[in-house]
């Protein structure tokens, strides 16, 4: 489908110019029980703020493992239920009418909801969610246990592929098959806020989203003109995906000597995201450093990019020379500002991009036994 820019453009000059829609206000109840939670604890409703950071809407006591919430809506938006003494939260749709929660105090990401319309369709996007993460993790599973039969590892990893695609696409294309509920408005609001969002996807799901529904109402109208700026405004709209040239970029190694991408020569390349307070990153670097020790003879280079700060240098290089990196390593110093991964839409680590010779990105976002083997279907 063809991106329409000249109507992002228009609706964003719609609702910066439209006069506010009255306030609508309407009654909500959130009815929640958390058997075994004891008397006198305090369950509160939150929300984050333009920070991210959560901020308090309503409390309410335990009293027999129950409680409720009351108040006025004026409009649809996302709420976290959190109890004291419970870690973790109970994300649910606020919108007017009666919502049921049961909360299960030891499973919190078990815990149901029930009773509106959002609700349902939220509860709709969780269970296929939680299906394509499971066909997901069963695939990586059967590519570990598939060792030493290359035909069913091929065959296994094109299928991982396919899924992965697929589920990149999921979040988009179940806005657009579901563009008359509130929640899709609310889910592209929160899609487009992360760093690498990807641009076309986004333009395709907004434009779908029934117009009454944008205009509904306030709320409506804000967060609408919010994902319009984000269009309109984003700066990954040339996204990096397979098949593209990786874009070039410099960075001075521990020593401060710059080490150019496109001057790097090799087979195969991997640009390795990675940052040394990184846990995730510091589990995966032995699979890296077996590799190099594998294939650097046949043609395999590594360069490292570090999301360090500038007060983290020395840990940079400690974590280099603990981890025995041995191979190109680079950082700005700038952490999540780094220009580079900024360039490369990076909003979490370890991240991986594959490129053949000729610097094109041929896989992306590979960890553990799928990255293993796709370097030796490249150079064995």
């Amino acid at each position: 489908m063809k991106i329409q820019i000249i109507s992002i453009i228009s609706i964003v000059l719609f609702f910066s110019c439209k006069p506010s829609t009255p306030l609508q206000e309407s009654n909500y109840t959130v009815n929640v029980k958390a058997e075994g939670v004891y008397n006198g604890l305090r369950g509160y409703l939150v929300k984050l703020d333009r920070v991210n950071s959560r901020v308090l809407t309503d409390t309410a006591i335990v009293y027999n493992g129950a409680f409720t919430f009351k108040g006025k809506s004026n409009g649809t938006e996302m709420r976290g239920l959190i109890i004291d003494g419970l870690n973790g939260q109970v994300p649910f749709v606020l919108e007017p009418g009666e919502i049921e929660i049961e909360v299960f105090k030891d499973s919190l990401n078990t815990s149901t909801i029930s009773g509106t319309k959002n609700n349902s369709v939220f509860n709709a996007y969780k269970r296929l969610t939680l299906q394509k993460q499971d066909d997901i993790k069963a695939i990586r599973v059967a590519i570990y246990d598939a060792k030493g039969n290359p035909a069913l590892i091929k065959s296994l990893q094109q299928k991982g592929d396919s899924l992965r695609k697929d589920f990149k696409l999921y979040g988009f294309k179940f806005i657009e098959n579901h563009s008359n509920a509130e929640f899709s408005l609310l889910m592209l609001n929160e899609l487009t806020r992360r760093n690498n969002f990807d641009y076309e996807l986004a333009t395709e799901a907004f434009e779908s989203i029934d117009a009454a529904l944008k205009t509904k109402n306030k709320t409506n109208q804000d967060i609408s003109y919010k994902i319009g700026q984000k269009l309109q405004n984003n700066p990954n709209k040339n996204k990096i995906t397979i098949g593209v040239k990786a874009p070039d970029f410099s960075a001075p190694n521990p020593e401060g000597k710059v080490i150019t991408l496109s001057e790097i020569k090799g087979k195969v390349i991997i640009v390795d995201f990675w940052a040394s307070w990184c846990k995730p990153c510091r589990m995966e670097n032995p699979n890296l450093v077996k590799l190099y020790d594998t294939y650097h003879s046949k043609g395999l280079e590594i360069i490292s990019v570090s999301l360090d700060g500038e007060t983290q240098k020395e840990a940079w290089i400690k974590a280099i020379e603990k981890d025995q990196l041995n191979w190109f390593n680079v950082s700005n110093l700038k952490s999540w500002q780094d220009p580079i991964a900024r360039t490369y839409g990076i909003n979490s680590i370890p991240a991986t991009f594959i490129l053949d010779e000729t610097g094109t990105v041929i896989a992306e976002r590979l960890r553990g036994a799928e990255l293993e083997v796709k370097i030796k279907a490249l150079l064995d």
